[in-house]
């Protein structure tokens, strides 16, 4: 009788928060649909596909984590995003002052809106970066470098919106 109880109570309290998951996510009941809308790319410079490529990410990303349906035009969550940055600098240095790492840095500002709880509404920039070594270009390391930002800043949006990390 006593672990139906604690079941019960458990199951009470989770609920009482909104749609929690194991994976961390905590969205309120009354949010059903989401839309992330086509990014766009006002670095300086342009990779051609990367702003869809984000796009495409965190879409995948809250399909996967959550129960949201996507949904075209006005949706209960929508999100905006602009990559806004795409640079390649010297990281490291080695003795005789020559680059040892170069390192590629990318910035995504998004907007998220809320349309059912508006005190949620944020406007971001996140950023992450890549590694690699100076001998190498960048074309030779493009796919991963943008594999591993997109899946960094993709979580870190995912995080701020839907789990509230």
């Amino acid at each position: 009788m006593k672990k139906i109880a604690a079941s019960v109570l458990l199951i009470t309290l989770l609920y009482s928060c909104g749609i929690y998951t194991f994976s961390g996510v905590n969205i309120a009941p009354d949010v059903k649909t989401y839309h992330v809308q086509p990014f766009s790319n006002n670095a300086s410079l342009v990779v051609p596909g990367l702003a869809d490529e984000f796009r495409l990410a965190l879409s995948d990303k809250i399909q996967q984590m959550t129960n949201l349906d996507y949904k075209e035009g006005q949706a209960d969550l929508i999100f905006a995003g602009t990559v806004t940055d795409y640079d390649v600098q010297p990281a490291a240095s080695t003795a005789d002052q020559s680059a040892a790492l170069n390192r590629l840095t990318v910035r995504v500002k998004i907007e998220f809106t809320d349309n059912k709880h508006p005190e949620n509404n944020y406007t971001k920039t996140y950023s992450y970066f890549y590694d690699f070594p100076a001998d190498k270009l960048l074309s030779d390391v493009q796919a991963e470098a943008h594999q591993v930002i997109i899946e960094q800043i993709t979580q870190d949006i995912f995080n701020d919106s839907l789990a509230k990390w």
